[in-house]
C-alpha cells in the first residue's frame, strides 16, 4: 500500500502546527518510527529483501501521526498504545487507518479497540485523501464495474460477429 511519495521539509511541516505538544508529540512519533522501520530495514537490506516502507514517515503519514497526537496527546506513548506504533512502522499508518475502520480480522478488533477515539480524525483523513486512503477499494471496485464492449466483437453493422 502506498504511503504518500512526497517528501517534506520538518521545518516547513511542523510550523504548521497551532499546538506546540501537538508538534513535539508528532516529532517524536516521527523519531519512534523511523528507529523503529531503520531497525527493521537493516534486517530487510542483510536478507537481500526489497525494505516495505521508506524508513522516514512520509507527508500523509505525519497527518496520521497528527491525528493520533490530537486525539490522544502523551498517551501514545503508553502501553496501551504499543501495538499501533508497532503497526505503523511494520505497515504504514495508511494501512493502520485501514484496518482500523474497515478491518474485520479479529487482530484488526484488538488494532482498532485503542483507536476509537480517532475514528472521526480517520474518516475525515480519508475524505480529505480518498486517492491514498481508499486506492485498494476503488481498484476492488473496478472489478465490479460495467466494461465497454470489445470492439473485436462486433462486425462493421454494429452486431455480434459471431465467426
Amino acid at each position: 500500500m502506498a504511503q504518500g511519495a512526497d517528501d517534506f521539509d520538518d521545518d516547513e511541516a511542523f510550523e504548521s502546527f497551532p499546538d506546540p505538544e501537538v508538534a513535539r508529540i508528532v516529532l517524536e512519533l516521527d523519531r519512534t518510527i523511523t528507529r523503529r522501520r531503520r531497525a527493521g530495514a537493516i534486517g530487510h537490506i542483510v536478507e537481500g529483501r526489497a525494505v516495505p516502507l521508506p524508513v522516514k514517515p512520509s507527508h500523509i503519514e505525519l497527518r496520521v501521526l497528527t491525528a493520533l497526537a490530537q486525539t490522544y496527546g502523551p498517551l501514545l506513548f503508553g502501553k496501551e498504545f504499543e501495538l499501533v506504533l508497532e503497526h505503523i512502522a511494520k505497515c504504514g499508518a495508511v494501512v493502520l487507518v485501514q484496518r482500523a475502520l474497515w478491518g474485520d480480522l479479529p487482530e484488526d478488533h484488538g488494532l482498532a479497540a485503542p483507536l476509537l477515539d480517532a475514528r472521526i480524525p480517520f474518516e475525515i483523513l480519508c475524505g480529505t485523501w480518498p486517492d491514498v486512503f481508499m486506492a485498494q477499494a476503488h481498484a476492488e471496485l473496478q472489478g465490479f464495474r460495467p466494461r465497454p464492449p470489445d470492439p473485436r466483437m462486433e462486425s462493421d453493422d454494429g452486431e455480434r460477429d459471431d465467426g
